[in-house]
This record gives C-alpha cells, structure tokens and sequence, in this order.
C-alpha cells in the first residue's frame, strides 16, 4: 500500500514489525525483500514521486572549505526512489582485492568476503534488470576477441572485464505495483524522519519521530533500518541525541560520519591508436539484451607492486572542435556545458556564465550551427530512445576523431578526516544541516598518477600509436580537481562496516553496534570503495540485511532457505518478464 500525504491527529503512533527509514533502491529492495513474509513493513520516503522546491531545501548544507565540493542538494534527489530516479544505471561489482585487507591502504579490510556477496549480487542484477552475474567478456561475448585493444594487455592491466547497464530501472515507478498491492507493506510519502528515539534503554529503539504534512507522529516497531543515503544516514544519528546517546546514535567512538569517501574521476590524457578500426570501442548486447561495455583495469598485481588502489581507465571523447569530427559530438559538449552553468555552485548571474561559455565554445557553437541538419535528427532519435524500455547508456564519441581521451575513474581511500558532521543551522523541520569536509591523501593521487603511467607506458611499448600525457601536468590536474571535487552522487563509508565496535558503526550483518534493533543499509556501511559505482552493491548489501533479518526471531512461516529461492524467483520472473516485453 502506498499513502499519500494526509492530516494525522497530534501524537497518533502506528505500530509495525518493521521500519525502513528512506525510499530509495536499498529501502526499496528491501521491502521487496520482505513481500509475503507475514510481517507488517512500514517504509518512510522523504519524498513523493516527484521533488518540491520545499523538499529540495532539505538537502542543502554546507561544504568545507566553500566550493571544494558540489552543493548537498545537486546530486541528491529528495523523491521517491531516490538516486535511481535519475541514476544512469551502470551496474559494476567490487572485485575480490577490495575486500581485502590490503597493507598499503589503511583502513581496509570488510568483514565480509566477496564470496559471501555473490549470491546476493545475482538478485540484485535481477532487480537491476541487468542480466546474469558476469562480467567476464571472454564468457559473455566468447566468439568475440578479449582485448579492447589487441596487444595492450599484461599482467598490469586487462579489459576483458564488463560493467552492465540497466535500462536504468526507475525503482520507485518499476515497482510501484507489486508495492501498492501488498496489504503487509506501508509506504508513506513526504515522510520526514526527525529523531531516532532510545527512551527506555540505551541498547534499543523504541520509535521515530516522523512529520507529514502539518502532523507530527511516531512510529513503533520491533526492528528499525536507517536506508536514506550515505549524507542523511550520519545525520540522522549525530543529531539522534538523548541523555543514553550524548554524542548521537551509534557515535560512542566518533566514527559516525568520518571516512567520507566518493570517487576521484577525470580525463588527463590521451592516445591516437593505429588500428582504430578494429578497437573494441562500442557498447556490445549480450543474449538477454543487456548493454555492456568493456574498460581497463588495474589488476591486483599492479596495485600491490605500485602500493595504489583500484582504478580502472576508459576512452572518452575529443574535448575541442580542432579534434572533433563529429557535429553531433560539439552539440553535445555545448548541451553539457550549459547545463553545468545551470547547476554550476559560483555567485555569478546565470547569464554572465553562459556567455562565458559560449565564448569559450564558439567554435562547437558554430560547428553545431552550420550542420544543424545532421544534429537535429540526433537528438530527435536520442529522445525517442529515452522513452523507450532499453536505450543505448550514452552517446559514445566518434572514432573518428584523432585523440580519444583516457578517462579513469578510481577509489577514494577511507580517511578519518574527510567527514559528515552537523553545524548549528536548522532546516525547517529543526534538524541540523550537514557540513561536508571532504579529505584527501597522497595515496588518492599517486593512485591516478600511476595508473595512467602503467597504461601509456605499456601503450607505447607495445607500439599502438600516438599519446598525449605528462605526469607532471596529471598531478596539477588531479590537485585542482580535488579542490573543486563533485562526488557524482557517490557518498559512501559515513556509517563503515566493521566486527570491531572500535572500529566502526555497524557489524558485518548492518547492525549498529550496541542497540540490538537498529540496522543500517546502503552505502553508507562501506568500509572502502572500489571504483565501482555504488548501487549494484548497496542493493546486494541490502538484500543480505533482508536475508539476515528473515533469519531471526520474527516468526515466518517458511523456512530461510524457500524464502531466499522465493526471492530470487521473484525477480527472475520481474526480468523474464521484462524482457519478453523488450523483445516485443
């Protein structure tokens, strides 16, 4: 069931076996976790299905020092379904080493291994509707050569490794149904969470505070899940504070909040290959449909020889119109620029910016204007993709141009300084507004440093052409980047994992340390990153936290292994069905 905001009597309480805190892809897949397990689900989305202005303030923050990050409201969607209301729906797994205890990069170390991940990966993939758990291209795509580019790989680096794209699947609208018609879950929109309550004993929730509308209510339950993001999961448990939790909920070692980390990504350097033509460059379907695209990664060897983390590398597109062939390719650097004006973080007056950027792109402008005729049938066809089920990911550049680019895209260590903490500003429902400090090592530079070294260098050795790259110039790029950094809507390890209370904030099972009843999901548990994108392993984690919770003491009928094949089968027939509907 789905409810819609209402008027409630002052001081009504409603009572449930289980309550998520969020309405994003980890409090979503979770309650469908939890279909036809006898047990009544109430879920509290800060949102409905389409963001307010008034909704939108409450992301907002403050960063510091001012501009070295993106505003807290850019990248976060304060709606039902969360992020995947406008995620672009890139589906990649942590690999194995990032798991592990390395030496090299302090802090490391989950209390869970890979393994214990895997069965749980290849349900999310269903819920993702993004095909089998493989991403291994020499299986995938057998009949197909492994390199994207022939020659290149060694032991340093290697591309027959895959990332899936979902269509993206828009969690709240895909699943809207199966949601509604369950009479055991509860789905309350534009419902603000205000305080975690421990009234009665320090080591258990007794309640929420929760405003909808005009009314304050509560919200009982025998177990409680904290699901709204790797900013207001912090934040909601510093400013949780009670006589029994003077330093908020969870924080009785300082870490909630602490090891901050998103990802570091750009495009420092470039190469013009010789054999172009037979570069394994496109997007590629697989047998079920599934997008696919291939990139190079940094292997474990190379990251413990190198002493760096993980990082992987793609080719990107030409960045000035002298190296672009491609006029459909100028309109879309045009679009994206002036879209950044429009989201851009200066005090300048939007028209002072934009004719910057017209200035500063007057050759793609009129490059743009003079083949109008070629541009307006792409963007024509682009738009008719976008509302269809499946759709090319995203517009890749021309091969024609001389210099493809090398974008990377790697891990931002865990580091206790870079943080999630509270200032004395109030948003208008009386909590606390964020303060990001985001924090960096030398360990996050040397890692782009070297990877681009290990790639160009082995580029070169095995004669594939042309390369435009300077380490020196890569380090600058990488210091100025930091200090004008945007997380891409990655906010991960606020609330890190660990077995150790001393170490973190919740256990390996997503329970806080010391409260008995209260679970965290999402990124937030994070103890390290990848360069993996977050939401394939945020809905993983979520689905093991449902699979643990059926385990315990809440009477269901049906024993844990039925209910884990109950699930899967439910979202092998959601995908099934899917694509039968894609296919016709």
């Amino acid at each position: 069931m789905i409810v819609a905001p209402k008027k409630y009597k002052e001081g009504t309480v409603i009572e449930s076996d289980i309550c998520i805190i969020g309405g994003g892809p980890a409090a979503i897949s979770l309650a469908l976790s939890f279909l036809n397990q006898n047990c009544q689900i109430t879920m509290l989305a800060g949102g409905s299905w389409s963001e307010t202005q008034k909704n939108r303030a409450l992301n907002k923050g403050f960063i510091n020092p001012e501009c070295s990050h993106e505003p807290l409201e850019e990248n976060r969607k304060r709606v039902f379904g969360g992020g995947t209301s406008v995620w672009g729906g890139r589906c990649v797994p942590f690999d194995p080493i990032d798991f592990e205890v390395r030496s090299w990069v302090p802090n490391s170390g989950w209390p869970i291994s890979y393994h214990q991940l895997v069965p749980f990966y290849r349900t999310a993939l269903q819920f993702c509707e993004a095909g089998e758990n493989n991403f291994d291209a020499r299986v995938v795509f057998p009949a197909k050569k492994s390199q994207i580019i022939d020659g290149l790989d060694n032991e340093d680096i290697v591309s027959y490794k895959l990332e899936r794209w979902s269509p993206p699947t828009r969690f709240a609208k895909r699943y809207k149904q199966e949601l509604k018609n369950s009479p055991d879950i509860h789905i309350y929109l534009d419902a603000h969470v205000t305080n975690i309550n421990a009234e009665t004993h320090a080591d258990q929730i007794d309640s929420v505070n929760v405003i909808i509308g005009s009314s304050e209510i509560k919200i009982t339950a025998n177990k409680f899940i904290l699901a709204a993001g790797g900013i207001e999961n912090p934040r909601l448990l510093l400013s949780s504070k009670s006589a029994f939790h003077p330093s908020g909920i969870g924080n009785q070692h300082d870490h909630v909040g602490r090891y901050y980390m998103c990802h570091l990504a750009g495009t420092f350097g470039a190469v013009n290959p010789i054999n172009r033509d037979e570069i394994l460059f496109p997007f590629e379907v697989d047998k079920q449909g599934i997008y696919c695209r291939r990139r190079w990664w940094l292997t474990p060897k190379i990251q413990k020889q190198d002493q760096i983390a993980n990082g992987i590398m793609y080719l990107n597109g030409p960045i000035n119109v002298k190296n672009n062939k491609e006029p459909t390719e100028s309109a879309v650097i045009l679009a994206k620029s002036i879209t950044g004006v429009l989201k851009g973080r200066s005090s300048e007056t939007i028209w002072s910016k934009l004719k910057k950027v017209i200035k500063d792109l007057n050759e793609h402008l009129i490059y743009t204007l003079r083949n109008s005729h070629k541009v307006i049938p792409f963007f024509f066809d682009l738009g008719i993709k976008r509302i269809t089920n499946r759709r090319l990911p995203l517009r890749l550049p021309s091969l024609k141009s001389k210099w493809l680019y090398v974008y990377f895209q790697t891990e931002h260590v865990p580091n206790r300084e870079s943080r999630i903490s509270l200032s004395d500003v109030k948003d208008r429902l009386g909590i606390p507004l964020p303060v990001v400090k985001v924090a960096f090592t030398e360990l996050d530079i040397q890692t782009i440093v070297s990877a681009y070294k290990v790639f160009f260098e082995r580029f070169i050795k095995s004669n594939q052409g042309e390369i435009s790259y300077d380490e020196n110039t890569v380090r600058l790029s990488v210091l100025e980047e930091m200090g004008n950094f945007s997380s891409q809507a990655h906010h991960l390890g606020t609330t890190r994992m660990s077995d150790d209370a001393s170490k973190g904030v919740v256990d390996s099972n997503c329970k806080v340390h010391g409260i008995s009843n209260l679970y965290i999901a999402g990124s937030s548990v994070f103890p390290t990153g990848s360069h993996a994108n977050p939401t394939l392993t945020l809905i993983a984690l979520s689905l093991r936290l449902a699979n643990h919770i059926k385990r315990l003491n809440l009477s269901y009928p049906n024993s844990m292994t039925q209910t884990d094949e109950a699930s899967r089968a439910y979202a092998k027939k959601i995908l099934s069905g899917f694509l039968l509907l894609n296919q016709g």
